[in-house]
C-alpha cells in the first residue's frame, strides 16, 4: 500500500508537469475523439486526465462535461490495471454503478485505453460508451489505442513547448537583467540587444537596432583573437566606447549565432591611463633624478677637492706662501666654500617644493621693495662690475605671491643677469599686470642651450663676463618657484643686445592662459 501510495504520489507530479488536467478544449484533442467516435461506431467518445479526486474532461464526444468525481468512474480501474478496459455491459459488472453522461440514461458499453506518458506515468484515458451493451472487435481496441498514442504524442509536445517556453522565459529574464550589453548575431546582423546595450548605445530601447549589420556599431577585434577583447563600440551619436568584447558561438533552429557580451570599460581604461602616465613620470623623474644627482655630485665634488688642495698646501707647506698669497687663497677658499652653500641652499629649496614641503602663503605683495632687498644682497657684486641697477617698478605694483619665494625668484634672475652684464652695463627691472621682467645687456643665452635651461638634469650653467661661477641650479629653481605659483618663469627675449626673463604670475580671476605667451 505504501509503494501504491508513493507511485500515485509521483503520478500526480509527473500530471502537474504537463499542467494539462483542467484545461479548455483544443482542437488538436477534438480531433482525435471524433475520429474515434467514427472508428467505433460510438455515440460517446472521450479523453480524460485524473487527478487525487477528480476525472477532468479533456475533449468529449456525444455530451458536455468538464469533469466528475474519480470514485464514480470506470477509468479509475484503467489507471489501477495499467491495460486496456473493456466492459461489454456495465449492468452486469459490479465495479461501480452505472454511469449516466447525458439526460438519456446510463451508459452500457465501456471501453477505456490507458494514456501512458514517456516516464511510465498513466495520466488518464482514451474512452469510448454507448447506451447498449456491446463489444469492440480486437481491431477496434487496436485503433484506440493507437489514437491513444497519438493523444501522448500531443501531450509530450505539449509539454516539451511548455518547457520550451519556460526556458525561452528565463532567457529572455536573464538576458534582459544581464548587468552587461548582449548582442545576438546571425550572419553578421543583429537579432537582438538587451536593455543593458540600449543603455550603452544612448537609445531608448534596443529594438530599433535588430537587423543592421553589428559592424555599424562594434568595431571587431582581429581576426583569430580568442578569449575577452578590448574593442569599440559606437554609440548613436558617433562616439567611441571602449568595451571589453566576449563572444560565443550558439546553434539556434540549425543556424550559427554569436552572443556577444560588452562590458564598458571606460573608467578601467581612464585608469589605466592615469597608471601609465604615472608610470612614465616616475620612470621621467627617475632618469631625471639620475641624471641631477651625477651632475650635482660633480659640480658638489670639484669645489671641495679644490678647497681640500689649497687646505693639504697651507697646512704642508706653510713658508711656501707669502701673507699676500695666503690671503688671495684664504679668500678663494671662502668664495668656493660660498658656492658650495648657495648650491646647497638650492638643492633643498628645489627638494622642498619637488616635494611639497613647501606651503605658499600667497597675498598681495608689493614687489618694489623685495627688488631692493635682492639689490642689498647683491650690492658687493653690483659694485665691483659697476652695474647701474634700475628699479622701474611703481611703488604700488603688486602681485599675489608669497614673498620669501618670489624674493628667492627674482635674486636669481637679478644675479643671473649681474653676472652675464659686462661692467659699467644696465640691468633693469619693470613689469605690468601679472608679470615682472629683469632685463641685461650680456651676449644673450646660446640657441643650443635655450630648450635646457630650466631643467635639473642639464647643465647650461656658463661663466660670467668676469668668470664668475654659477651653481647650473638657479633657473631650475625659478621655474619651480613660479610653477608652484600657478604661473611660469619665461625667457621673453635674447641676443646680442641682452636677455630679457620674465616672472609671470597669473591674476585672481583672469585666465592664466593670458599670460603665457
Amino acid at each position: 500500500m505504501e509503494t501504491l501510495r508513493h507511485s500515485e504520489e509521483e503520478r500526480i507530479r509527473t500530471l502537474e508537469s504537463y499542467g494539462i488536467a483542467g484545461t479548455a478544449p483544443e482542437k488538436a484533442y477534438d480531433d482525435i475523439v471524433a475520429l474515434a467516435a467514427v472508428v467505433t461506431q460510438a455515440p460517446f467518445a472521450y479523453i480524460t486526465f485524473i487527478d487525487e479526486r477528480q476525472l477532468w474532461f479533456k475533449s468529449t464526444r456525444g455530451f458536455t462535461s468538464a469533469s466528475m468525481t474519480r470514485q464514480d468512474s470506470y477509468c479509475q480501474h484503467v489507471l489501477r490495471s495499467g491495460k486496456p478496459l473493456m466492459i461489454p455491459d456495465t449492468a452486469r459488472s459490479d465495479l461501480v454503478e452505472p454511469v449516466a453522461l447525458d439526460a438519456k440514461g446510463p451508459v452500457r458499453s465501456y471501453c477505456g485505453v490507458p494514456l501512458r506518458v514517456s516516464d511510465g506515468s498513466i495520466l488518464g484515458t482514451l474512452c469510448i460508451a454507448d447506451y447498449t451493451p456491446r463489444e469492440l472487435s480486437s481491431e477496434q481496441i487496436q485503433a484506440v489505442e493507437r489514437l491513444a498514442d497519438q493523444v501522448v504524442a500531443q501531450l509530450e509536445l505539449r509539454r516539451a513547448n511548455k518547457l520550451l517556453q519556460a526556458e525561452r522565459e528565463i532567457f529572455e529574464t536573464l538576458f534582459e537583467a544581464a548587468p552587461v550589453a548582449l548582442v545576438l548575431v546571425a550572419k553578421n546582423l543583429i537579432v537582438r540587444g538587451n536593455t543593458a546595450l540600449a543603455t550603452l548605445l544612448g537609445c531608448a530601447s534596443s529594438e530599433g537596432i535588430a537587423g543592421q549589420p553589428v559592424t555599424s556599431f562594434l568595431v571587431y577585434p582581429p581576426t583569430g583573437c580568442t578569449g575577452p577583447a578590448d574593442t569599440v563600440l559606437r554609440d548613436k551619436q558617433g562616439r567611441e566606447i571602449p568595451v571589453e568584447l566576449v563572444q560565443a558561438t550558439l546553434e539556434m533552429q540549425g543556424q550559427h549565432h554569436q552572443l556577444l557580451a560588452l562590458t564598458d570599460i571606460r573608467d578601467r581604461k581612464e585608469k589605466e591611463a592615469v597608471l601609465s602616465e604615472q608610470r612614465l613620470q616616475a620612470e621621467n623623474a627617475n632618469r631625471i633624478k639620475d641624471t641631477f644627482l651625477s651632475l650635482v655630485s660633480h659640480d658638489l665634488k670639484s669645489p671641495l677637492s679644490g678647497i681640500f688642495t689649497m687646505l693639504d698646501l697651507l697646512a704642508r707647506s706653510p713658508d711656501f706662501f707669502t701673507e699676500e698669497d695666503r690671503t688671495s687663497v684664504i679668500a678663494d677658499l671662502r668664495s668656493t666654500a660660498a658656492l658650495l652653500v648657495e648650491m646647497i641652499n638650492q638643492l633643498l629649496n628645489i627638494h622642498r617644493i619637488k616635494s611639497g614641503q613647501i606651503l605658499l602663503d600667497k597675498m598681495a605683495t608689493i614687489i618694489r621693495p623685495l627688488v631692493e632687498e635682492v639689490a642689498l644682497i647683491l650690492k658687493k657684486q653690483i659694485q665691483d662690475k659697476k652695474i647701474d641697477l634700475r628699479n622701474e617698478l611703481d611703488g604700488d605694483f603688486s602681485l599675489n605671491v608669497d614673498a620669501g619665494l618670489f624674493r628667492e625668484a627674482l635674486f636669481n634672475l637679478v644675479s643671473n643677469a649681474i653676472k652675464f652684464s659686462p661692467p659699467g652695463g644696465v640691468v633693469r627691472i619693470d613689469g605690468e599686470a601679472g608679470e615682472v621682467r629683469v632685463s641685461d645687456q650680456g651676449a644673450g643665452i646660446p640657441p643650443k642651450d635655450l630648450p635646457d635651461i630650466f631643467r635639473h638634469e642639464v647643465k647650461t650653467s656658463r661663466p660670467g663676463t668676469l668668470g664668475e661661477e654659477g651653481t647650473g641650479l638657479g633657473l631650475p629653481l625659478v621655474r619651480d618657484i613660479l610653477r608652484a605659483h600657478g604661473g611660469d618663469a619665461l625667457v621673453r627675449s635674447t641676443g646680442s643686445q641682452g636677455t630679457c626673463m620674465a616672472l609671470v604670475v597669473p591674476r585672481d580671476g583672469l585666465d592664466q592662459e593670458l599670460y603665457f605667451k
